[in-house]
């Protein structure tokens, strides 16, 4: 039950749990002593009313104590619960011919519930100290009043029974709750060991992808380049790759992905940076679809997807053999795809090199870190289709820009 709990919790909700059933099991022993010595006073004898209203008073006091839990209510159901124990013996076994002997359950009833005082002490100790003290005086009380009656006494092994049973709870409880504290450092450095793997990773798959797009892109583009003066849209493009593998924000930013999308959800988009790179670098990109929904992604899912696109069109470029290529942007109520195809030589994604980090990290891992999915159809000869596909959220009334 305390298995990850802090350790504060950890003895406040055993402390609470053994307090709840100790105080029940009172009040239900409480509640039979007064139904049993009414069904008595009706056919023996009325004076037992008096017996009755202490063990209400009792009960009283009990509830109080649950409610409080505070020392003053413990001493008073403690000194009314010994007057209780005395006044309900002497009435019950002073009945002539109706006992035996006084090792009856029913004279029993009041001095369990009061033992049961003990289950709300703060730990272990108090608790059997609290549980001893009631003992002794219930005791006590039911033998002074068990030696002014004619029915001998016989050791009461229910009210041993009970206090016994109380005690080992306790002690167990409290043992548990030691064991349970010595744990606790134990299971939040497992926790914080846990969420540092799953940012290490994070941090990891950003780190090779943001570089794929970057530095492969950039020798890709500098390769199928002209000899000669660079073109500016190139020129703009290795300046950015220079400028963001300068910058380390990129490792860390993640308030990004709160952040609104722009009004102008198109063109200013990374999706529409990506196409424009690559008609930058010679390849004809064909555009169809729905540029309004754009604007449902925010800033950090709009730059993983433009950079996910941006990785399939430099794989057209490089693999497909081809200088065409169509993206397509569709979307429904929960999320937004892109389509990229391309009708060059195809692929089979099985047989790909392993040391080919654009697909895997680049866009599959990308996506799927946004919650989304790629699926991937080509074979060779007959082109390649890749379908990016990420949750958005509300879907907001644009038009067609």
């Amino acid at each position: 039950m305390s298995l990850g709990l802090p350790g504060h919790l950890v003895q406040l909700t055993l402390a609470r749990a053994i307090a709840r059933a100790a105080h029940w099991f009172a009040l239900t022993c409480l509640m039979s002593a007064v139904v049993s010595v009414a069904i008595l006073s009706l056919h023996r004898s009325p004076g037992l009313w008096f017996t009755i209203f202490i063990v209400l008073v009792m009960g009283g006091l009990l509830i109080l104590f649950t409610r409080h839990r505070i020392i003053a209510f413990a001493v008073a159901y403690l000194l009314v619960g010994t007057v209780g124990v005395y006044a309900f013996t002497a009435a019950v076994l002073g009945e002539p011919d109706v006992f035996p002997a006084s090792n009856m359950f029913l004279v029993a009833l009041p001095k369990m519930a009061l033992v049961m005082v003990g289950g709300a002490g703060s730990s272990a100790l108090a608790g059997v100290l609290w549980s001893t003290a009631a003992f002794i005086l219930a005791e006590a009380a039911a033998f002074l009043a068990i030696v002014g009656t004619t029915v001998p006494y016989r050791p009461d092994l229910f009210t041993l029974s009970t206090y016994l049973v109380l005690v080992g709870v306790m002690v167990l409880a409290g043992i548990d709750r030691r064991a349970s504290n010595a744990a606790q450092p134990a299971i939040h450095r497992a926790v914080q060991d846990g969420s540092n793997r799953q940012l290490r990773d994070a941090l990891d798959t950003r780190a090779i992808a943001l570089l794929n797009d970057t530095t492969v892109t950039q020798l890709v583009a500098l390769s199928l380049a002209e000899p000669g003066a660079l073109s500016p849209g190139l020129k703009a493009s290795l300046q950015y790759t220079l400028t963001t593998l300068h910058d380390t924000n990129w490792l860390t930013d993640t308030d990004s992905r709160d952040a609104p999308a722009p009004a102008d959800a198109w063109q200013s988009s990374a999706v529409y940076a990506a196409i424009e790179r690559g008609r930058d670098r010679g390849l004809v990109v064909d555009f169809i679809g729905d540029r309004a929904a754009l604007r449902r992604l925010d800033a950090g899912s709009d730059r993983d997807v433009g950079l996910a696109v941006q990785q399939c069109l430099v794989n057209v470029i490089l693999h497909a053999g081809i200088a065409a290529a169509e993206v397509t942007i569709e979307s429904d109520s929960t999320t937004l795809s892109v389509l990229i195809t391309d009708a060059g030589r195809g692929f089979t994604e099985s047989e790909s090199a392993s040391d080919r980090l654009g697909l895997r990290q680049s866009v599959r891992r990308r996506i799927e870190q946004l919650g989304g999915s790629v699926l991937i159809w080509s074979r060779p000869g007959a082109g390649t289709s890749v379908r990016l596909t990420v949750p958005v959220g509300a879907l907001h009334q644009v038009a067609q820009e």
